[in-house]
């Protein structure tokens, strides 16, 4: 996860406390980096959804990410953890992966653990994003 300030929609910021929540008490999707991703989703920026910058990765959005290591792109949507679907390319917020992409920007390398180790990728460009296009709940 990142040290900076992650900028964040108040919306998606305020949806994803009770999804944590839920999360931290189940058995099945307990992990130790949940109070981690809440302590930073506490103190990030939360901003109306019309001030989130065209380059922040937000819930639902559509990205694209480079691996360095193989030099492949790889097209991706943050999802909440009931629409995850890997082999469809939707990510959980609650993924190491997704908790380390939540709040990245174009041109940002992110990094997380995988069950096979430390990944680390770039993001590459924002194909749609839900305040970009105006469509933000």
């Amino acid at each position: 996860m990142t040290t900076t300030k992650r900028i964040l929609s108040a919306g998606d910021r305020e949806r994803l406390e009770p999804v944590i929540d839920r999360a931290r008490g189940s058995w099945l999707t307990y992990a130790p980096y949940l109070d981690l991703f809440q302590t930073e989703l506490r103190r990030s920026r939360a901003v109306p959804p019309s001030a989130v910058p065209p380059d922040v990765i937000t819930m639902n959005s559509r990205f694209v990410l480079s691996y360095p290591e193989d030099e492949g792109v790889v097209c991706y949507v943050l999802v909440y953890p009931e629409e995850e679907a890997p082999q469809l390319g939707k990510v959980s917020v609650l993924s190491p992966m997704g908790t380390a992409l939540l709040g990245a920007r174009v041109g940002q390398e992110v990094c997380w653990i995988a069950s096979d180790g430390p990944q680390a990728a770039r993001v590459q460009r924002l194909l749609y994003q839900p305040e970009a296009a105006g469509d933000a709940r």
